[in-house]
């Protein structure tokens, strides 16, 4: 069962989180200018001239990226209250490593090279969870994903549905086996343990 958020008040349940764990593509930036070079890569030979020419391609869209209205406020909230907050995403060190300059507030990054596994297997979320030090009952996962949300659960996680990068064919169970459903961005203020 899930929980809508009220968008007057950004309250949306007693419970609030003192630590974020965010999804990057299609949560925290709306990356699908990337998507057409994804499916280009996977349909050529791993290794070859081709393949490093996609990728070349790939790091010059993070110019591309767009951050998605009222995330900047978000950011900035996280940021001036020192709330503990790690990127997990299926994205590559390349792409990851480009993210610096956008000057995230974050306490770490996992992707899946750094635990051997991508979600949905839990081991990024677990890996999350020791870098905030956090227990998971105190920790709100954000994600637009089924594999997001499946790692999530699977570490003991809430899970919230960022709405606004979510995939249609994926929307039904999201909205249905999600914690919380997000419509904006602006609503994960009034989910956060800042006093």
């Amino acid at each position: 069962m899930n929980h809508s958020v009220d968008t007057n008040t950004l309250e949306n349940t007693s419970k609030k989180y003192e630590a974020i764990i965010f999804d990057l593509d299609g949560t925290l930036y709306d990356t699908s200018i990337v998507d057409p070079l994804l499916r280009q890569l996977r349909q050529v030979k791993r290794m070859s001239p081709e393949y490093h020419q996609i990728w070349r391609d790939i790091d010059k869209t993070i110019d591309g990226y767009k951050e998605y209205d009222g995330m900047a406020e978000v950011l900035n909230f996280i940021r001036e209250n020192g709330i503990k907050t790690v990127l997990v995403t299926g994205a590559v060190k390349r792409r990851t490593n480009k993210l610096k300059r956008f000057n995230l507030p974050l306490m770490g990054m996992v992707t899946r090279f750094d635990v051997g596994h991508q979600k949905p297997h839990p081991a990024p979320m677990l890996r999350a969870l020791e870098i905030l030090g956090c227990d998971a009952s105190k920790v709100l996962s954000i994600g637009n994903q089924v594999i997001d949300l499946l790692s999530s659960k699977g570490a003991g996680i809430d899970f919230a549905l960022a709405t606004w990068g979510v995939r249609e064919h994926e929307r039904e169970q999201l909205m249905q086996e999600s914690d919380y459903v997000l419509n904006t961005p602006k609503e994960i203020i009034g989910m956060i343990d800042h006093e």
